[in-house]
């Protein structure tokens, strides 16, 4: 299935993004697959190299998911990558935030799943990682933008 990649603009600044869906490791509140997340440092919050677990929703799978975010450059872009299965199932995802105005930034998330069974689960379930990537992405959007009408 390869990686899924959608972008959509959004009324509100980079720093108004970051800090309302990222900086705190509470992704619950926009990835609909997320239940909770367990193992992180909200000291820290998202920093290069943070660790953290994904618990994913049941619908979704269920199941633990170990992440390590790299790449990072504050307000800006992060990705976000783990595996299970012994690497049988790998998962990467990136944010990428582009200013574009004063109050616009366009939002670039790309999510896709490699390894023996992750390829074989996206290639069966790619209308959900699809969706996933759409409805994360969406929610992004309109939680910020709400952040930034405050």
């Amino acid at each position: 299935m390869g990686l899924v990649e959608r972008e959509s603009l959004a009324a509100a600044t980079p720093s108004t993004i970051w800090d309302t869906c990222f900086a705190h490791m509470k992704w619950e509140l926009w990835d609909p697959d997320v239940e909770r997340m367990e193992d992180v440092d909200e000291g820290k919050g998202l920093v290069e190299g943070t660790t953290a677990t994904f618990i994913m929703k049941k619908e979704s799978g269920g199941g633990r998911l170990p992440i390590t975010v790299v790449d990072l450059v504050e307000h800006k872009k992060f990705t976000f990558k783990g595996s299970i299965m012994g690497g049988l199932l790998k998962f990467i995802g990136t944010i990428v935030l582009e200013e574009k105005g004063d109050d616009d930034t366009l939002v670039k998330y790309t999510f896709g799943m490699t390894g023996l069974v992750g390829t074989i689960f996206s290639a069966f379930n790619s209308k959900a990682v699809v969706g996933g990537t759409e409805n994360g992405l969406a929610n992004i959007v309109k939680l910020s933008e709400e952040a930034q009408k405050k």
